[in-house]
């Protein structure tokens, strides 16, 4: 990750880039590990009560390498490379059952299929196996027709889950620090799923949300979903850009950005005047597109700082006509996550005692309005482990911490 240039005033880099490396340091695989298993199978159980089916499976095409499960994210015929790196074999996730490969499923007379596709590679099937009573009499919602378009649908969910361990493993790999989702909750898996909705969308993409809510980690879904290699994705926070400047600067981030990501964020802090810049700058965009070559065009997207963003109307209005929004949930429409991603920053930042909270000060943490959402968490967390030194933080050491907001 690199600086492009500085702002005079406050020294800050005025865009981060990263640019293309060795296809060997792109991640072809996603981890089979607990968290990614454990979220195909709520995706699984979902799908097999809505259809009313018995099971519901996914065949994933993976392969073990060093002791560790993969996906293998290629075509039909396993390169010599993959082939060398360990065993390939099909691994089977289903709704009710262990991770096993079942022949009761694969064999069953009553199941339909269809296949699961992923970046137009060939990764595996889906399979739902049917009531076996009285099938043809069930109603319509039980159908083969619309049985095997539900599962489509479900290819398509897995899909945008895929997407977000990319995202993960780029965040830790490529782009060197922490910034992905963590979670299984409703509405953590809906925005995956509207992710996936507008990846190919021509339009810039507008990011609303709250502090804390993960706008930087959506831009990269964003353009990890797009993008099957490591092609660059440039950041930029427009509060940053100096008056008179925008100009140039679009210019330089648009041209390092080729082929990739130009991701401007904060964009309701411009000025009016470089507010014009920017619009400017997007309609001689639109001019350009439909004759550039697919390597030579550049993903756009926005955010706003808040998602009730405080701005004149011809702003919103410009905003509202010329971009597709995505809107980020705040952590009080996901609490379900609250646990894992507590324990994950336990893990990050404890020091000396290994800590959990008592059931009581879980009830405070759940319970508790996190106005600036996941980086408040943060913090508290990694101030409960500058001062735990029993395994279980009470009520009293963890309130003061949070009152202190």
């Amino acid at each position: 990750m690199i600086s492009l240039f500085q702002n005079n005033k406050t020294n800050k880099p005025v865009a981060k880039a990263v640019y293309s490396f060795d296809e060997q340091s792109g991640s072809k695989w996603v981890p089979l590990n607990k968290s990614f298993i454990t979220l195909a199978k709520i995706i699984l159980q979902s799908a097999a009560e809505r259809m009313g089916v018995r099971h519901v499976a996914v065949t994933l095409r993976c392969i073990t390498h060093q002791g560790y499960r993969h996906l293998l994210l290629v075509g039909d015929e396993p390169n010599v490379t993959s082939s060398a790196l360990g065993l390939v074999e099909e691994f089977i996730i289903s709704n009710d059952s262990s991770i096993a490969p079942t022949v009761e499923l694969t064999s069953h007379l009553d199941t339909i299929s269809v296949p699961m596709d992923y970046q137009g590679q060939r990764l595996g099937y889906l399979m739902a196996t049917l009531p076996e009573a009285d099938f043809i009499e069930q109603t319509v919602k039980h159908s083969p027709r619309v049985i095997e378009s539900e599962l489509h649908l479900v290819a398509s969910e897995l899909s945008s889950i895929i997407t977000r361990y990319q995202t993960r493993y780029r965040a830790i790999f490529i782009y060197g620090d922490q910034s992905y989702w963590i979670g299984h909750s409703a509405a953590l898996r809906q925005t995956d799923k509207r992710i996936e909705q507008l990846k190919d969308s021509p339009q810039p993409i507008l990011i609303r949300g709250n502090k804390g809510t993960g706008k930087s980690i959506a831009a990269r879904t964003l353009h990890c979903s797009r993008h099957q290699g490591i092609l660059p994705f440039i950041e930029s926070s427009c509060n940053e850009w100096q008056e008179g400047a925008a100009t140039s600067i679009l210019q330089s981030l648009y041209a390092y950005a080729k082929g990739g990501t130009l991701y401007l964020r904060n964009i309701d802090t411009l000025s009016d005047s470089n507010f014009r810049v920017l619009q400017r700058f997007w309609n001689s965009l639109k001019q350009e597109y439909a004759s550039r070559r697919a390597e030579e065009s550049v993903g756009i997207i926005f955010s706003v700082s808040a998602r009730h963003y405080a701005r004149e109307f011809e702003m919103a209005a410009w905003l509202k006509e010329n971009t597709v929004e995505l809107q980020l949930p705040d952590l009080a429409e996901r609490r379900e996550d609250l646990r894992d991603l507590v324990s994950f920053f336990i893990k990050e930042y404890t020091l000396a005692v290994n800590f959990d909270f008592t059931e009581h000060a879980w009830r405070l943490l759940e319970s508790f309005t996190w106005r600036e959402n996941v980086d408040q968490l943060k913090r508290v967390i990694q101030k409960v482990a500058l001062v735990a030194e029993e395994p279980m933080v009470s009520v009293s050491l963890l309130e003061p911490l949070i009152k202190d907001w």
